[in-house]
């Protein structure tokens, strides 16, 4: 059985872009940057944070 995936959220403190990134990933050496201006993103939450039936981070972009 699975959970699902695992993602932490960030929002580029230089454009403002809301993105996710799947914890699979967290050996990537760009894990957690902007995909548009390749700056470290500022950590906002993870999958963890949303309660039962809520998605708070919907309008966070996959990377």
């Amino acid at each position: 059985m699975t959970w699902g995936t695992y993602y932490f959220f960030y929002e580029c403190p230089k454009c403002g872009k809301k993105f996710r990134y799947e914890l699979e990933f967290a050996s990537d050496e760009n894990f957690g940057m902007c995909p548009d201006c390749k700056v470290m993103g500022t950590f906002v939450g993870e999958t963890k944070d949303n309660k039962q039936g809520e998605d708070k981070f919907a309008d966070y972009e996959f990377v």
